[in-house]
């Protein structure tokens, strides 16, 4: 499973986490590390990618494919397909 990285210092006190700057983040870092300890209970693998390097950092790793792999669903299958499908499709390039 791949889940966008959270920040390693995120506080775990709930009372920190509804103040800012903290509040606007806590609902989706408590989801993802949710999952994350579920995946794991599973014996699945779980790999956290910074949302910030994911494309080019699979792009460096496609080489001269990057653009038909990443942007190429978009052209093929038009929308919905977006930057949320491109970037999940990123983050197993990754993981693979």
């Amino acid at each position: 499973m791949s889940l966008r990285a959270w920040p390693v210092d995120f506080p775990d006190d709930i009372a920190v986490q509804r103040r800012a700057p903290y509040e606007s983040q806590a609902d989706s870092v408590m989801y993802r590390q949710v999952l994350a300890e579920c995946a794991r209970a599973r014996g699945w693998d779980v790999h956290l990618f910074d949302a910030r390097y994911v494309e080019s950092t699979a792009a460096s790793i496609l080489g001269e494919r990057a653009d038909e792999v990443l942007h190429g669903p978009r052209a093929t299958l038009g929308p919905p397909w977006a930057k949320d499908h491109r970037m999940a499709l990123a983050a197993t390039i990754l993981a693979g």
